[in-house]
């Protein structure tokens, strides 16, 4: 979100005032109906640009639908400016806090542009500007533009502009206090650009114009006063006399071309009863033959169609036929000339009605001027009567608005010494916690110190009582290997002491068998046996003393082993009782170290205690100071709120008095009352004279139409009897008086056709300059509609527009303007632009690279599909938030970047060189989209359900339509519609063979749209349930999960669930 803002497409809404309800979408009478809602319902909604049309309200400027209308004079003020038909208003005021309390709810919000369409006059855009001040800027959410941007710059970007407020309207160019009001949208619906190369009125507004021809106007480098009502006037009153003259001269013309035609025909009928052509005539009687008749017909114009004098004479007189047809021609001339009588007598009646209306609208524009001049002092009176009125009204508040300043004072100075008490309060508790959190910190670190050099020396008691531990098992092990020597001593003693005895009992058995055999009671060989014997006890005696040697020995050592176990155990005991003292002494030490270990953790408890305690304190210290300090700073601001209130109140009243004395000593109207008195007697006087005249011109129209009548019956009798004249004469032979008569009527008939000529190139020349003071008053009325509409802009309200709204008029010229400028156009106007070829599409796209467009509706009822001006590089698409096919495209457009109101152009729409369009747009690379409907998921009954019919299951079915941003979106967009499902919303399955298959010429544009609608059988309506709209280039092949929102765009409720189950596949 760091591109240009012009480089985004934006979310937003059309005439956002309006209540927005079924009821109002159906009934006219309260179509109108405002609603402060409907601005949060919007915003909640995702709209980041919303709309506001700003009138002259009674106190305050108010939010409301109404008509465009501009009076006839150059400045629109709240006394003349007629108001605009609307059921209800909203304040301008409570609209601009809604916006603040949403923007403090959503601090992190994208940018919020307010399309201000300003209706206002200078002193209520005055209020505007306050009320923006005071509300959005005091709060930091107003972006006012940097003075020193030049009409080339790039504009912020979203990113930069998080939660702040921009303004769209007029703004005055540099050095200018007025604008153009040009560009509102009723209005545009109907206007037509100037052509192109043609007169543009908005040229001449700064101009010095003098005059006006059918091409143009025309300028004067001196300053003139004239103002464009008087050149208007000037324009109208010139085309008026010349095309009074071109009629009057049309007039004679047709008369003349029809007695001329008259005079033909009659010239022919004769020359056919002669027999001979005029030709043949003209050369006979040059010739000089036949004379029998004399010459006698003159023949006298006086420039004017009708005749003075016209007469024939024949000398011949014997002939009665003659006779009668001069007689008759005589009447022919009576009547002829009683219709140029009563002719000249209805061309001056005319004229005389001419001057009458004349004089008659010379009069009325005295008298508008005279009301206009009386009602211009009434008014100014009754300013200034209002003016000292309010100004007392003002004066009154202010005196009350000090008052209450000065109990303000007096409230914030109470104020101020009880935050001083509690700042010294708090100072004190501060203190005091400060004192106990030091000493209560020294106790625990004191303890704490303790408790290391107890749990020191307990470890080190513990060591040692381990380690007199080991000494103790050393002994105990070799007391074991002692005691276990010992018994195996005494197993070895005793074992020497078992073969001693067995040698003596042997040696004592041998002994006495020696004593035996020497007693002489052996009877073999005594000698030897004895010898043997002897040597055997020998041998056992000798073993004998070997064993008593060991066991003399090994008892010396078990003795002495004897005596090392007793020293041994005795040491052991020793050990022991020292390492039971040792272990004793050691957990004496760790017990302690636990108790002061306790005693430290509680003296740092107490001690955290304590310093949170001061640390509140200290923080209570500075929240005292900080409120101290704010109601101090609440005091200074009291006071000089209260200062500035006095002044302004004495101020205010100074002024109510001298407006009350102002208002005291307004103009006397009696005069100009007189004025107007006399004008209107004047204007009556000319009046019955106007009336009179045209009573007289139409009785004198009304005889000339008689006399023409009569004259032209009399004309057709006199061709018949001179037919019949003709007819004696031949059948008398008298040859000479009828030729005489054929060549008088083809010199009358060449006469009158050369007069109808002339009349007919004066008429050309008369037509040809009504058409030039015609073309001429055109131009000065579209000057005069522009110059009606150049009105006075606020300049403290101009100095906070970034946006400036103008009307389109040439494409060269739109991208000559600044970067800040927007176009508004009307929903036909772009499908005609659109339709007019590609070379007008890109010239829209280029100019949106750099400036601003916004598209709007045909009415507040009713939607439009918005691709086709995104694709154009539109970035305000406005929208009706009502429920229908085209705001749910709007929906899924912006729910792409999570419905922040903000979404980026494709590169095309924003890169500087544009290229082929359909290149750009993706034409020749399209993408084919498939998609199967599957199943449905917890699907509600639709809103639209009669109250009746709550009980019926609904029959649910999809319709998917592709919306394409390419030219061919402006053919109706193709859609699939599946089958229904009878009684089944809550897992409807459709899993249908055949596929919803598009192509989409632009992927970057497209968008696919799912609505899933209920099919009442009874009614045969289809009510609508709920849908979604998925950008073609956020779709993803597979199987997909299609959340569906309802006509809100909420998922709340039942719609929480509710879901569509699609098989997705994209070439």
């Amino acid at each position: 979100m760091t591109e240009p803002l012009n480089n985004y497409w934006i979310n937003t809404s059309h005439d956002t005032y309006l209540h927005r309800t079924k009821e109002t979408l159906q009934d006219p009478k309260i179509a109108e109906k405002t609603d402060l809602q409907s601005y949060t319902l919007a915003l909640y909604h995702g709209a980041r640009a919303i709309e506001l049309d700003v009138w002259d309200g009674q106190k305050d400027p108010v939010v409301r639908h109404g008509e465009t209308d501009f009076p006839d004079n150059t400045i629109i003020d709240s006394t003349t400016k007629k108001s605009a038909r609307s059921v209800s208003s909203l304040k301008f005021s409570d609209v601009l806090q809604t916006i603040a309390y949403f923007l403090q709810s959503e601090p992190k919000s994208f940018p919020i542009i307010l399309l201000i369409e300003n209706h206002c006059s200078l002193p209520f855009q005055e209020i505007m500007a306050k009320n923006i001040e005071y509300i959005l800027e005091k709060r930091g959410f107003l972006y006012r533009p940097d003075p020193n941007l030049t009409p080339t710059s790039a504009l912020p970007s979203p990113a930069d502009l998080v939660g702040k407020v921009l303004i769209k309207s007029k703004r005055a160019t540099s050095g200018k206090t007025t604008v153009l009001n040009n560009d509102f949208d009723d209005e545009n619906r109907t206007a037509v650009a100037p052509e192109s190369g043609g007169y543009d009125s908005e040229d001449d507004i700064d101009n010095n114009v003098v005059a006006f021809t059918s091409s143009g106007s025309i300028k004067s480098k001196a300053k003139t006063n004239v103002t464009y009502e008087q050149l208007f006037k000037i324009a109208r009153h010139d085309a008026t006399e010349a095309n009074a003259t071109a009629k009057s001269l049309s007039i004679q013309h047709d008369d003349a071309t029809r007695r001329a035609a008259q005079a033909r025909n009659h010239a022919d009928a004769l020359l056919r009863d002669v027999g001979m052509s005029y030709e043949e005539l003209k050369k006979k009687r040059a010739d000089g033959s036949d004379h029998v008749a004399e010459e006698g017909t003159e023949i006298v114009f006086d420039g004017e169609v009708a005749f003075d004098e016209d007469r024939v004479v024949v000398k011949d007189a014997e002939n009665k036929a003659v006779e009668i047809a001069a007689a008759f021609a005589e009447s022919v001339e009576d009547s002829r000339l009683v219709f140029s009588a009563a002719s000249a007598e209805a061309r001056s009646e005319t004229e005389l009605f001419e001057i009458a209306r004349q004089d008659l609208t010379e009069q009325e524009v005295i008298l508008a001027e005279a009301k206009e001049a009386l009602e211009e002092v009434s008014n100014r009176n009754r300013r200034l009567k209002d003016a000292a009125e309010r100004a007392l009204a003002e004066a009154r508040s202010n005196r009350e608005y000090a008052d209450n300043a000065e109990n303000r004072v007096a409230a914030v100075k109470a104020l101020l010494d009880k935050s001083h008490n509690q700042a010294v309060s708090s100072e004190t508790v501060a203190g005091t916690a400060d004192a106990e959190a030091k000493i209560s910190e020294e106790r625990a670190c004191d303890a704490e110190a303790r408790a290391q050099k107890a749990r020191a020396k307990a470890d080190k008691e513990k060591a040692k009582a381990i380690e007199e531990s080991k000494k103790e098992d050393v002994l105990e092990g070799k007391l074991a290997s002692y005691k276990n020597m010992q018994t195996e001593l005494a197993e070895a003693i005793k074992s020497a002491q078992h073969r001693a005895d067995d040698a003596v009992a042997m040696s004592e058995k041998l002994t006495d068998g020696i004593r035996e055999i020497k007693s002489g009671n052996f009877d073999g060989d005594a000698k030897n046996v004895v010898e043997r014997k002897l040597k055997e006890r020998k041998s056992l005696n000798k073993k004998m003393d070997i064993s008593l040697a060991e066991m003399i020995t090994l008892e010396k050592k078990l003795r002495e082993m004897e005596n090392t176990y007793e020293d041994l155990r005795r040491k052991t005991k020793l050990q022991a009782k020292a390492a039971a003292s040792a272990h004793k002494q050691a957990d004496q030490l760790v017990s302690i170290a636990d108790q002061l270990e306790d005693h430290a953790l509680e003296e740092r408890e107490a001690a955290n205690l304590r310093n949170t305690a001061c640390a509140r304190a200290k923080q209570s210290v500075e929240n005292f100071d900080a409120v101290l300090t704010s109601t101090e700073t609440q005091l200074a601001e009291a006071e000089r709120a209260a200062k500035e209130a006095r002044e302004l109140a004495i101020v205010s009243r100074e002024r109510a008095e001298q407006l009350t004395k102002d208002a005291e000593g307004v103009q006397d109207t009696s005069s100009l009352e007189e004025d107007v008195s006399n004008a209107q007697i004047d204007c009556d006087a000319f009046q019955s004279a106007y009336d009179f005249a045209k009573e007289s011109k139409e009785e004198a129209v009304w005889r000339a139409a008689e006399a023409r009548l009569a004259h032209e019956k009399n004309c057709l009798n006199l061709a018949s009897l001179e037919r019949d004249a003709m007819s004696e004469l031949l059948h008398q032979e008298y040859v000479q008086q009828a030729e005489l008569l054929a060549v008088n009527a083809c010199e009358n008939a060449e006469a009158l056709a050369k007069i109808a000529e002339d009349l007919k190139d004066k008429l050309e020349e008369a037509e040809s300059v009504a058409a030039e003071k015609a073309g001429a008053l055109a131009i000065a009325t579209r000057f005069k509609e522009k110059m009606r509409r150049v009105q006075p802009i606020s300049q403290s309200l101009s100095k906070l527009i970034l946006l400036h709204s103008c009307n389109y008029r040439t494409w060269m010229r739109s991208m000559k303007t600044p970067t800040w400028t927007m176009h508004n156009f009307p929903e036909h106007k772009i499908v005609k632009m659109a339709e007019d070829g590609k070379e007008e599409w890109k010239d829209m796209v280029e100019f949106n690279k750099n400036h601003f467009s916004r598209a709007y509706p045909p009415s507040s009822s009713c939607n439009y599909n918005p691709l086709l001006p995104w694709a154009m590089g539109c970035q305000f698409a406005s929208m009706n938030f009502t429920r229908n096919k085209f705001m749910l495209v709007n929906d899924g457009r912006f729910r792409e970047n999570g419905n922040t109101g903000y979404v980026l152009k494709p590169e095309y729409l924003c890169s500087d060189s544009l290229g082929d369009l359909d290149d750009a747009m993706g034409c020749h690379r399209p993408r084919k989209v498939t998609i199967r409907i599957l199943s449905g998921f917890c699907l509600p009954k639709s809103m639209d359900t009669k109250p009746g019919m709550q009980k019926r299951t609904i029959n649910p079915f999809v319709v998917v339509t592709m919306y394409d941003g390419s030219p061919a979106s402006l053919l109706p967009p193709p859609t699939f519609s599946s089958g229904v499902v009878k009684g089944n919303g809550l897992n409807p399955i459709w899993n249908e063979r055949e596929a919803a298959s598009f192509t989409c010429l632009s992927p970057a544009l497209g968008i696919v749209s799912f609505a899933v609608y209920d099919h009442d059988d009874v009614s045969k309506k289809d009510l609508f349930i709920g849908g979604a709209a998925v950008p073609v280039r956020c779709m993803r092949e597979g199987y997909r999960c299609v959340s569906l929102f309802d006509s809100n765009n909420s998922r709340s409720g039942a719609m929480k669930f509710s879901s569509l189950f699609v098989k997705v596949r994209c070439v």
